[in-house]
């Protein structure tokens, strides 16, 4: 009874080992010493091995007891394998060479473990990683960047945002396409000019049916070029922004927002849909509104605005598109008149844009993700490296 229990027991951690140890089925693994807990010592079953250049038998004429290592256990560490590494020589041809037995051996790794290891870098810094399992710097990094690109998803779209970000101060941007549905960054370019967004958007495959955009005329441009059956799409949030950054320019010209010393606070009252403002804010707002000939008919445009987004059919969205443009197109207020402007030239894209259900969101809280990624790095001087990480950890 005592010989079946303690059989099981070495059966159920033979399993366990070889969880935490994934390895060849032609290997045996042994128990660690007491000195030595975290060294396993391996076994090959025997094998014909044939060489690598003309495929002849060859013969064992010299081996040698490496150490590599291969896992990682909580409380213990780095897990060790230790094992004999022949040195065959072909009997036809004479070449000789060393047979790791299909594990990537290189130095004093695995090829599963430099994987693993590259895997751990995902959303930390390569620097927190290197720590953790006690290994230098430049060989976490070297790792991560030569099996980090083997971990890309490449996938098909059918709605994609395209947009620019900074990637350092002095006016140095990229370019990013992401798709609209599982918020994946496909492609990412340096710089954004027309001919830079045109590249970035040829690197997108699948049948493209929506394109997601600001109000840029490159955009636009390249958009036509690349994808000109494809319905372009204008973002609300930079539609709002025109509007949100003309009422912040007359604030900081009266000078208001330094009289009240609350400019956060009244760019953000003045920002948010009336509904959602308390009573006290929005007695705050009427007071500012008075107080303002501009302030009074930027806000008003703004909230004319949202209503013309609220509709739900072509006719709906047409008449009340013409009509905001009607009042506003010449209006006294030059903010507004220059908005309305920057609106008729893009009428048919606002079209489209009212009756879309997509928008730019995902892709502006994909910006803010990129700068944290930026924060955590401290910055990176390889842009390639930089793009690399943001495919990986985007998305869903």
């Amino acid at each position: 009874m005592l010989r079946q229990t303690t059989r099981g027991v070495f059966a159920l951690y033979s399993k366990f080992i070889k969880l935490i140890l994934p390895l060849p089925s032609f290997f045996e693994i042994a128990l660690p010493s007491d000195e030595e807990p975290n060294v396993f010592p391996v076994t090959v079953t025997r094998q014909k091995i044939a060489c690598p250049i003309c495929a002849g038998a060859t013969v064992c004429h010299d081996r040698s007891l490496r150490r590599f290592r291969h896992g990682y256990a909580w409380h213990i560490g780095v897990l060790w394998i230790e094992l004999f590494l022949p040195r065959q020589r072909c009997k036809a041809c004479g070449f000789t060479f060393t047979f790791d037995f299909g594990l990537g051996l290189v130095r004093s790794s695995t090829e599963s473990f430099r994987r693993e290891i590259s895997k751990r870098c995902h959303g930390r810094s390569i620097a927190d990683v290197a720590r953790e399992y006690e290994l230098p710097y430049t060989t976490v990094e070297r790792w991560f960047y030569t099996y980090a690109s083997d971990q890309l998803v490449e996938e098909k779209a059918q709605h994609i945002c395209v947009d620019e970000f900074a990637l350092r101060k002095g006016h140095h941007y990229a370019t990013s396409v992401l798709n609209a549905e599982t918020g994946r960054i496909l492609a990412i370019v340096p710089h954004r000019d027309q001919d830079a967004i045109e590249t970035v958007l040829k690197k997108v495959t699948g049948k493209i049916q929506t394109v997601i955009s600001d109000f840029a005329p490159a955009m636009a441009g390249a958009i036509q070029a690349v994808f000109p059956t494809a319905i372009h799409v204008l973002d609300r949030f930079h539609l709002v922004q025109f509007f949100t950054d003309a009422q912040q320019r007359r604030r900081r010209f009266l000078g208001e927002a330094k009289k009240h010393h609350k400019a956060r606070f009244i760019d953000r009252c003045l920002a948010r849909k009336p509904e959602q403002l308390t009573e006290e804010e929005r007695g705050f707002v009427q007071e500012w509104l008075q107080e303002d000939f501009h302030t009074k008919h930027i806000y008003q445009a703004l909230n004319h605005m949202r209503y013309v987004l609220k509709a739900t059919t072509q006719t709906q969205a047409n008449r009340r598109l013409k009509d905001w443009l009607k009042r506003y197109r010449f209006h006294p207020c030059s903010a507004v008149a220059k908005i309305a402007k920057t609106i008729i030239v893009r009428e048919k894209e606002m079209i489209e844009t009212i009756l879309s259900p997509f928008s730019n969101g995902i892709m502006e809280g994909t910006n803010n993700k990129i700068k944290l990624i930026k924060r955590r790095g401290f910055g990176y001087r390889n842009d390639a490296h930089l793009f690399l990480r943001l495919r990986l950890e985007t998305g869903h």
